[in-house]
């Protein structure tokens, strides 16, 4: 009787290597349920997470210069002022009511009173006396990006709003990789920092370009447009009449060879209608807008930034929700990224929709659409990739 006899040792090694199993497929979500789960819902603005990823970042540099609200204010900002909480955005001054701020949003208010003679000691510290207010009623202060603007009751000037500008370095890695070569448009209520931003991207795009910002406020840079740390290399220039400040984008393009053309604030048709013709020119524009994108896509004054709107009627097969009546775009959009920028309890947040023409028809059909939301906390850039639904009412 004849027992079998082992394979030799390396026909079997042999054996073993070809009846072993292949390495795991490497899959960048691993799903350890074999539970099929049912698609989130849509609510209104509620969104569903798709991704989230994390990366280390430098930590961002604040400059502000609260000497000069010391300054202006004396007594008032150093008895009840923290002007080094960055928080602090807005200081609301009026004749015969008590001062209140706006912290993280928020109102606060003081249980000073104030008087005629706090108006009229801060009118003082203006070269104009309060002249300077005639034009847009608002100023910037001397050298810094602070912000006065007049509340003017029957003639007379009765209260003051201070804006606090503070100029912020390190934002590069929320926008880097999304911005270049593409029209962008900064949007958001006020207060939430689009300005900052344009600032910022401004910065990073002038870097061997030749970019023109039009900076009619002054807030971009200042008064005196003293610029050298906060805007790169950009050219800035400042509109005599901030009603013509389309004239100024025109000027740019026929007479000082962009490549980037930056404007902060859009205000009126007319200057959408510029930017449209810059950008038939391959000459890549950087805009800010107030309100977010719903309200850009509902602005009749404004919204061929987007590609405009109209009404159409609709077959009964492609009726949305048995609408016959539907909101559709009527050209290309002007920009290709839409950066809207939100405020949060753990500071702002910034959600980029791209794809602008796909997503503005999404929106205007009642359908979500897909952004990419990023933020920095501490020294960490938090990314997520999320399904947002924005009505079109």
């Amino acid at each position: 009787m004849h027992l079998p006899q082992p394979p030799p040792q390396s026909m079997a090694a042999e054996s073993s290597k070809n009846t072993a199993a292949p390495p795991p497929a490497v899959n960048p979500v691993q799903v350890t349920s074999t539970t099929k789960l049912a698609p989130l819902p849509i609510v209104h603005l509620a969104a569903r997470k798709i991704t989230n990823a994390t990366t280390p970042v430098p930590s961002l540099s604040v400059d502000c210069d609260t000497m000069a609200i010391t300054d202006i204010l004396g007594d008032i900002a150093t008895r009840h002022l923290d002007l080094e909480d960055i928080a602090l955005t807005d200081i609301f001054l009026d004749v015969g009511s008590k001062m209140s701020v706006k912290i993280n949003g928020v109102c606060v208010q003081f249980d000073y009173v104030v008087a005629h003679s706090d108006i009229s000691t801060i009118l003082e510290q203006l070269p104009g006396g309060g002249l300077d207010f005639k034009h847009s009623n608002r100023v910037i202060f001397g050298r810094t990006l602070h912000r006065l603007a007049a509340v003017i009751y029957d003639g007379s000037i009765t209260g003051i709003t201070i804006r606090v500008g503070r100029s912020v370095s390190g934002l590069l890695p929320v926008f880097e990789g999304l911005v270049e070569q593409k029209n962008v448009i900064l949007c958001g209520p006020p207060n939430v920092g689009k300005t900052t931003t344009l600032r910022e991207i401004c910065k990073y795009l002038s870097r061997g370009k030749c970019l023109c910002l039009i900076d009619t406020s002054g807030e971009v840079c200042g008064e005196t447009g003293d610029r050298s740390h906060i805007v790169g290399t950009s050219r800035v220039f400042r509109p005599a009449d901030p009603a013509k400040q389309y004239t100024t984008l025109l000027d740019c393009v026929r007479n000082h060879s962009p490549d980037v053309i930056a404007i902060d604030e859009l205000n009126t048709k007319e200057e959408v209608e510029v930017c449209q013709t810059i950008a038939l020119r391959s000459i890549q524009m950087v805009a800010s807008v107030h309100g977010n994108i719903q309200d850009l896509v509902l602005n009749p004054m404004l919204n061929k930034a987007l590609g405009g709107s109209t009404n159409a009627l609709v077959s009964d097969r492609v009726a949305i929700n048995g609408r016959k009546v539907v909101v559709q775009r009527t050209t290309r959009p002007v920009f290709d990224v839409v950066i809207n920028i939100t405020r949060t309890s753990n500071g702002f947040e910034y959600s980029f929709i791209e794809d602008v023409a796909d997503n503005v028809s999404r929106i205007m059909q009642g359908k979500p659409i897909h952004i990419r939301r990023r933020r920095m906390v501490g020294k960490e850039l938090l990314e997520s990739k999320e399904e947002v639904l924005y009505p079109c009412e």
